[in-house]
Order: structure tokens, then sequence, then C-alpha cells
């Protein structure tokens, strides 16, 4: 994203103290265009929102010019070029960063802390709508490196008709995982044409941030608090949330294939239940229609004190755009404006997620009583107090790691593996990879 910037000059009025008079020159302007590039991934699911802010900010902003940088495919492939560019001097102004990489790029002081920004024009980050809760997720050893854009967290997507016609309550639907399980086999007993439900759990699709939903709703922590490895095989929450992968393939009907041929079935009408993202929800409610009657409800949980992770990305401004002063400025304006009112809002009515500003939530013309009319929305919303930060291994191959999660969890669905050889597995190779 290139960001251009008119730089306006004034020309103070000389005084000839000599001549006892005021010699005026013309004024004049000098027009320097700054350009601020801007990355971002995900262009199926952020494109639309980022050309409604162009659109807006430009109107507000008549001396700015918004043009994209090629959007990156994920938030993986997204750091992994900002850590390239960083090496050969390319990095962008600002980047919409995934937000477990946060500590990626604390490590390698790369991202400029925002809270000096905000204290030069006098203002604080409540007032300007970030509660302390939201400032968390981009808040790193006490420097706020980010602001959070499209923070996002799972809840389940049912069709209702298929659970009536198995005996069950789309108004009274199950909060715990035997529950949803149970429900998925009866819609999987159907026919062969029926498939009960899907968690995403591939290595190429975020299978191990879905993973920590179901590790975190059963109490569960991907790594204990300071420990240097992971003892798995002997943890009972590790133990039931890959055995969870097992009984949904084995009694909710989850099926091992790709995973848009699982979400063309549930759009189809021939699954009963998806475990996913806030971010499908606009994706599935215009891809379904009036096929059939879509809801939402809670993610499943294992045990009352459980949490779910948090996704989705942040904005932050790389020290790139600390090389000229005009260009600091013009990025701090446009992750001001992305992150704050009108850029939440864009966000939840054009893709879905949460709210990450309040003072969206307060003002009619924006988010005040959006959720009262959409009930499958509201449903994210009212989950919030469950969200936990999104947990990533520590040292030069967290990425890999979670590849590594990824894989065993499909060789668990497609019965390579049972539960117990996938965690003795997937323990020795997390610890080979730990620093």
């Amino acid at each position: 994203m290139r960001i251009s910037i008119t730089r306006r000059t004034a020309v103070a009025a000389l005084t000839a103290l000599s001549l006892g008079a005021a010699v005026s020159l013309p004024a004049t302007a000098e027009a320097e265009p700054v350009e601020l590039i801007v990355q971002y991934s995900q262009p199926q699911i952020f494109d639309g929102v980022f050309e409604a802010l162009k659109q807006e900010f430009e109107a507000q902003n008549p001396d700015v010019t918004v043009t994209f940088r090629g959007a990156q495919k994920n938030y993986g492939d997204n750091v992994q070029a900002l850590l390239r560019d960083a090496v050969v001097g390319d990095m962008p102004h600002v980047n919409y960063l995934g937000l477990s990489f946060v500590p990626t790029v604390a490590d390698r002081n790369l991202a400029v802390d925002l809270a000096p920004l905000m204290e030069r024009d006098g203002e604080t980050f409540e007032e300007n709508g970030w509660s302390d809760s939201l400032q968390s997720v981009g808040r790193f050893e006490g420097r706020q490196l980010a602001l959070p854009f499209a923070i996002s967290m799972s809840l389940t997507y049912y069709n209702a008709d298929l659970v009536r016609q198995v005996g069950g309550d789309p108004d009274n639907m199950p909060t715990d995982w035997d529950g949803i399980i149970e429900l998925a086999g009866k819609i999987d007993a159907l026919g062969p044409d029926y498939a009960g439900m899907y968690l995403p759990y591939a290595a190429s699709w975020y299978g191990a941030w879905y993973f920590q939903g179901a590790l975190f709703s059963n109490g569960g922590e991907m790594m204990q608090p300071g420990a240097g490895k992971v003892a798995l095989t002997d943890d009972p929450a590790w133990q039931t949330a890959m055995g969870l992968y097992d009984r949904m393939s084995e009694e909710g009907g989850m099926m091992a294939v790709g995973d848009q041929a699982q979400r063309q079935q549930f759009i189809a009408g021939r699954m009963g239940f998806v475990i996913d993202s806030i971010s499908r929800l606009f994706n599935f409610e215009q891809s379904i229609g009036d096929r059939f009657e879509l809801r939402t409800s809670n993610h499943p949980m294992g045990v009352a004190s459980g949490r779910l992770p948090t996704g989705g990305n942040v904005a932050m401004i790389t020290t790139a755009a600390e090389q000229d002063p005009a260009v600091l400025d013009a990025a701090w304006r446009w992750v001001k404006f992305s992150t704050g009112p009108v850029g939440t809002t864009e966000v939840i009515k054009l893709v879905g997620y949460t709210p990450v500003n309040t003072l969206a939530l307060e003002d009619p013309k924006l988010l005040k009583g959006y959720f009262d009319t959409r009930p499958n929305h509201k449903t994210a919303v009212e989950q919030i107090s469950l969200v936990r930060g999104w947990f990533q291994f520590p040292g030069e191959n967290s990425l890999k790691i979670d590849t590594v999660i990824g894989e065993h969890l499909e060789s668990v669905v497609d019965n390579s593996l049972t539960p117990e050889e996938a965690l003795a597995s997937l323990e020795e190779e997390i610890n080979r990879l730990l620093p």
C-alpha cells in the first residue's frame, strides 16, 4: 500500500529589524510526495475492506493517495515476507500482522512503539476507543507494538434444518463437545451424501490454531509456563484434545478430505456443523442464502474454565517508517483510522470478526444496535470474555511446529495414527524443534 502525502512548508514573515519594517515573502507550497507502503494478507477476505477504507480515508484526507502492495496469501507468508524484506531493507511501513507473530517482530525490533505517538498527539488509547484488553493483543513486554484490526474466534455454525431432522432443538444447542459430536453422528447417519461435522485440522489451513480451541476449551496449555520442553503424552488435556479429532472422525462423521470440499458440503446443506472462525460468517451467509436456516452457537467447551484462542491480525508500523518523520506521521494517521471506529465498522459489516474499538459500539451511525438484529454475529460478541492469546512456540521453528501439529492432526483424522501414537510422535517432533 502506498500513501502519497503533500508536505506543506509555511514561509514565515521575516522581520527586518535594521529597517524597522516587515519584509513579506509570497507564500509557497512545495509538494513532496511521501510513499507509505502497507502490506496485508488474505485478499479473499480483506480486499473489499481495504478498498472501502481507501475510499473513506481519501475522502477525509484529500491530500492522501492510497495504493496497495500485493496481498500475501496468509499470515505465515506475510511474516516470512516481512522478515525477508527486513534483511534487504525493503520492509513495508505498515503491516497487518497475524496476531501470533507479534513476539516475532518484537524480538527482531521491527515494530515501532505506538505509545509515544499517542502521547505526541496529547491523547490516550482509551479515549480513542481501545480498552486495555484490546491494547493487550498488540502489546509485548511493555511496548504497544500494534493495535487490533480484525480479531477472530471460533464458534459453531450449524444447519438448523438438519438439527431438527435428527431430533435436536436449534434453540437449545449442546454447549459441550459430547453433545455436538452426538448430534453430528446422527446427521452423518442420514445417508452417504451427508457428513456430521468439520473442524479445520489441515497443516495448510491453520490446523494448529483451531487445535488450540480444542485444547484451551478443555483447560489445557500448549506449553507449560516456564517449561523448556513439552510432555504431551502425560498431559490429560492434550490427550482429550487429540482424542477429539479421532472422535469427530469416528463418531461425528468428519471426513478426511480437503478444507474447501468440507465447507462446500456444509454450504450445500449436507453437513450438520462447522466449527470455524467468525471471519467465515458473511461468506457462509452469502453462499447459503435461503438454502437452509444457518445459525451459530458457542464454541463447544470441555470444562467450565475453558477458553478460546484469539486469532486475526493487528496493524503495526515497522521501523522502516522512522527513516522519515513525514512517513511515520502518515503511517500513524492510517493505523489510527483503519483500527479505529470507522475501520472496525467496515471489518464487522463487510467480513465479520469482533469489534476492536469501543467507540464504534457507542455510535448509532456505526455499530450501536447493529448486533441486536444479527444473532449469528452476536454469538462471537458474547464469547469475548472467553478469549485468550494465540500461542506461538518460542524459537526460530515456531511456524514449523504449527505445520507439524497440523500434519499430526491429519494423520489422526485419516486413521494413519491413533491419538496416542500421534501424541508420542508430536512430543518428539516439537521438542526437537524447540530452542
